[in-house]
């Protein structure tokens, strides 16, 4: 007890209530911005509400494609892209990276955040972002990796969150895609929990899934009767992302990839 209770304990809790000072995800934009020249054509693979695309357009003054399947997704994008004054620069489609019929080799670069997770089939979702890629130019993708910290009944609960593909979380399934397309992992960058420190310090999102999940679980019966057991499912399995990513359980990780 004394060792457990010694000043060396108390100094380490000290410790550790003082930032590291962590990168956040801004950084990413910085990684694109050291291969992207002035007038540079961006594909953003699953691009959402748009905004890192047009960011990335606008630091650059380039210009864009923006493509995802959600239809609500599109629509924010357009509203998005409008607002910015971009419309004649940035394109949005509605569908998957595989529907795309732009010409070979049409982009200086892919931009990926957040998508491998949820893509099926992985391997044409990656031989589509090679073949509109110029030779000798990279794909950027964000994604997360299982560790061997994330437990069989865990990893069987992310499995009912919406669109999760457990495969797609396993590196090796990842680097046999990647490899299958012909691109070449140039750069791996384990982000770790640096963007997850970053964002608790400021805003607490994790803290919010941990009340937003209690919460759930005191609504069990009266959300399943209203909602669903599917929806849920879902809102439980993704309520735990976020805090599996600060335990290490799930691991976020930065691919550069360059088509020869």
């Amino acid at each position: 007890m004394s060792r457990a209770y010694s000043n060396e304990t108390w100094e380490l809790y000290e410790q550790l209530d003082r930032s590291l000072d962590p990168d956040g995800p801004d950084s990413l934009l910085d990684l694109a911005a050291e291969f992207l020249d002035p007038g540079a054509r961006i594909l953003d693979a699953g691009c959402r509400d748009a905004a890192y695309l047009i960011r990335l357009v606008r630091a650059h003054n380039g210009s864009g494609v923006g493509v995802d399947p959600v239809a609500v997704h599109v629509e924010m994008a357009r509203a998005a892209v409008a607002g910015a004054d971009l419309t004649d620069r940035i394109e949005i489609v509605h569908g998957g990276v595989e529907s795309l019929r732009t010409p070979d080799a049409e982009f200086d670069l892919v931009w990926c955040r957040d998508v491998l997770e949820q893509v099926v089939p992985l391997e044409a979702f990656m031989r589509q972002c090679a073949r509109v890629l110029k030779p000798g130019h990279r794909m950027i993708a964000y994604t997360n990796l299982a560790t061997d910290r994330l437990e069989q009944r865990e990893d069987a609960m992310l499995t009912r969150h919406f669109g999760h593909v457990p495969r797609n979380l396993d590196e090796g399934n990842l680097g046999a895609a990647f490899g299958a397309a012909g691109l070449v992992v140039e750069r791996r960058d384990p982000v770790g929990t640096r963007w997850r420190e970053y964002a608790e310090e400021r805003t607490q999102p994790v803290s919010q899934s941990l009340l937003r999940l209690a919460r759930l679980r005191r609504l069990r019966d009266s959300v399943v009767a209203t909602r669903g057991q599917d929806v849920y499912d879902h809102v439980e399995a993704n309520l735990h992302w976020l805090l599996f990513q600060f335990l290490g359980k799930i691991e976020p990780v930065i691919y550069v990839l360059r088509r020869p």
